[in-house]
């Protein structure tokens, strides 16, 4: 007969009190206190690390000479479920009267800003990723884009 190494209790009620330090301590076989001191440290930095995003973005809106497409990326950049409504970078360009183009441009600028230009931060939910912008951007340049483009210019040009 072949016994599987589980605790005793389902759940294991064991896991559900030790505290951070204790789990930490476990896994790289440190002593309580110096977990603890791991923790602090890991905690200062990330506190210190979220203040400088803080001030990054407030120092974006300060500056911003269109504030209201500067929120409305920041809310896009961060991922925020809600958009009163809107579904799409389109949607937020014609409310407030500017090209999405404008809007995509704001949204990289402050997913930059907020990432430190880390990967992982990527929010897809009202933009493309970066590797499919790449793809876009050379697919945007192509002859056949390009002669597309330059006659939906002289139709503009003619009315």
């Amino acid at each position: 007969m072949l016994y599987e190494n589980t605790a005793s209790y389902t759940p294991d009620f064991a896991s559900e009190i030790d505290k951070p330090e204790e789990i930490l301590a476990d896994e790289l076989g440190l002593s309580i206190q110096q977990a603890r001191q791991v923790l602090q440290k890991i905690g200062d930095a990330v506190l210190r690390h979220e203040s400088l995003t803080l001030a990054r973005v407030i120092g974006l809106m300060l500056q911003s000479n269109n504030l209201p497409v500067t929120v409305h990326a920041l809310a896009i950049a961060a991922g925020l479920d809600q958009l009163n409504g809107k579904r799409s970078q389109a949607d937020i360009a014609r409310e407030l009267g500017c090209t999405r183009a404008l809007i995509s441009h704001y949204v990289v600028g402050i997913r930059d800003v907020l990432s430190g230009n880390a990967s992982n931060f990527d929010c897809f939910k009202f933009r493309k990723s970066q590797s499919s912008r790449e793809t876009f951007r050379q697919c945007a340049t192509d002859p056949f884009t390009a002669a597309k483009q330059a006659a939906r210019e002289r139709l503009k040009t003619r009315n």
